[in-house]
């Protein structure tokens, strides 16, 4: 044999037997090392330090595992090992709770106690978060257990009397929301609102009170934002019949009728019984039907009709503020072009009792005032054009101060001879029935009517009767009946002049 041949033979590439041994070695070196449950807590305690609370949570978990197998194999006294694997359980629970996993950590912190019920400090762990995701009785009743070996913890007392006092604003909250349901009054949704804020302050994942929060939101007017925090909830996981229900109502709220009757529909079709839902979407799809048949009657001019149909309309919408307030608006449009003002006034004032924040009604009212003419009807008016601009701002600045303007004339010409109200005509009154009113009044105040009357009769009537003709004589013609209107005075009304601003020619300046 060549010596070439012998080094191919002594070759390591070249002996089977020591390419045997070396994968072996290999294998010995890929085999994980087995660590004792100390040495895994050990990990996970410098995972937690760095706030890698995952990572914390794994080697946690890992020394749980081998610890049930060391108290499982254990003979003799298994008190220490359940101890230990007690203290496990509690680290893991800190961990969960750094990355706000409630649930998990409440669940290990009821193992830990259940491995070693001295853990005190355990006890007020799992009191604080089970009144943090809302189950507040449960952690009412832990912190008092924990206080029993430590009635003069400053912290736990502190946090017990919170967690009562959020038990109490709930059930403000939910008195204030039957109330609501009893009146339809928004000031009982705001005033829900306000405790249950206090409530989820103290327990951010009190589902109830979330639920709860979104009908406030509905009651108190703010349709959007319970839209939204109901949203919120579903991309979270929250999706029963009950949330469904909430969006319904929201919708309603927001006046989409249609996509309300949806939601009504969705719950019914996994839920056939459900009262709660039959009966919502029998009272949309009925008001939607009322609505609609006024909004027709109104665009044929069939004023009566739509006010009838708005009136049964309202019945339905009792529990909806924001969709009452706009039939009120509808109804009182509908007493307007009938020119019934005092109804129209009625309606619009119910209107923005149900919601402040409704421009249109303030407009609407102001309208029909004016038309009233009465002085304190005037200065009313002149409130709501104030009223409406607020709401509106800049927007509508321009238009607003020109209703004031010419309001403000009104106003002063009101305390001067009103010829509407001697004729006894409105103010929006045609030439048909100035002319029909005049008439009437001039035959009834006729001086050859009264030749038998005493002496001071007749002078009242000779009276009535000048006054008659003199305000037929100018609201019977177009242009001096536009001068009075814009408040010329009655005896600048032939002058050449009259209705030129400033000068002192009888018309008023634009201040």
């Amino acid at each position: 044999m060549s010596d070439s041949d012998d080094e191919s033979m002594d070759s390591p590439h070249a002996n089977p037997s020591h390419m045997d041994l070396s994968s072996e070695e290999e294998e010995e070196e890929e085999e994980p090392v087995s660590l004792t449950p100390a040495e895994h807590k050990a990990l996970g305690n410098e995972s937690y330090k760095k706030g890698d609370y995952r990572a914390a949570i794994d080697h946690y978990t890992r020394a749980i595992e081998a610890q049930r197998i060391v108290l499982s194999s254990a003979s003799g006294e298994k008190a220490p090992a359940a101890l230990l694997l007690g203290s496990f359980f509690s680290n893991r629970s800190a961990a969960h709770m750094m990355i706000l996993q409630h649930k998990q950590s409440i669940a290990d912190c009821e193992s830990a106690l259940s491995l070693d019920p001295t853990l005190n400090k355990i006890r007020l762990r799992m009191a604080k978060q089970l009144v943090t995701v809302g189950r507040v009785e449960d952690g009412v009743e832990c912190y008092r257990t924990a206080l029993v070996s430590d009635p003069n913890n400053a912290a736990a007392l502190k946090e017990k009397d919170q967690a009562l006092m959020i038990q109490r604003r709930f059930a403000l909250a939910s008195e204030c929301m039957a109330k609501f349901k009893a009146t339809g009054q928004r000031i009982e949704g705001r005033q829900a609102l306000a405790q249950l804020d206090v409530c989820l302050g103290v327990s951010p994942q009190w589902m109830k009170a979330k639920m709860l929060k979104c009908e406030a939101l509905v009651a108190a007017g703010k349709g959007d934002e319970a839209y939204s925090l109901t949203s919120s909830l579903m991309r979270s996981g929250v999706m029963n019949s009950e949330i469904l229900l909430i969006r319904a109502s929201c919708l309603f709220t927001l006046g989409q009728l249609d996509d309300s009757i949806k939601h009504y529909k969705q719950v019914l079709s996994g839920d056939p019984d459900n009262t709660e839902a039959r009966e919502g979407w029998k009272k949309v799809k009925a008001l939607k039907a009322k609505k609609e048949e006024g909004d027709a009657f109104y665009r044929s001019a069939d004023y009566k009709s739509a006010i009838s149909s708005y009136s049964v309309a309202l019945d339905l919408a009792s529990s909806n503020p924001s969709m009452a307030a706009k039939i009120h608006n509808n109804r009182a449009t509908s007493h307007a072009n009938l020119r019934d003002h005092a109804a129209c006034v009625a309606d619009c004032t119910e209107a923005v009792r149900l919601d402040p924040t409704y421009a249109k009604a303030y407009m609407r009212r102001a309208t029909s005032r004016m038309v009233m003419g009465e002085k304190e009807d005037i200065e009313e008016a002149i409130r709501d054009y104030e009223a409406y601009g607020r709401l509106k701002g800049d927007e509508a600045a321009r238009e607003v101060q020109g209703k004031v303007r010419a309001a403000k004339v009104q106003l002063k010409r009101a305390s001067r001879k009103d010829f509407y109200k001697i004729l006894a005509v409105p103010k929006d009154a045609t030439e048909a029935e100035i002319k029909k009113a005049y008439r009437k009044l001039a035959l009834k105040h006729h001086p050859d009517r009264h030749a038998t009357s005493t002496a001071e009769e007749k002078k009242e009537s000779e009276r009535v009767f000048r006054d008659v003709n003199l305000a037929y004589e100018v609201l019977s013609d177009p242009k001096k009946k536009q001068l009075y209107d814009d408040g010329v005075d009655e005896q600048d009304l032939d002058s050449e002049h009259a209705g030129h601003r400033g000068g002192g020619h009888g018309g008023f300046s634009q201040n």
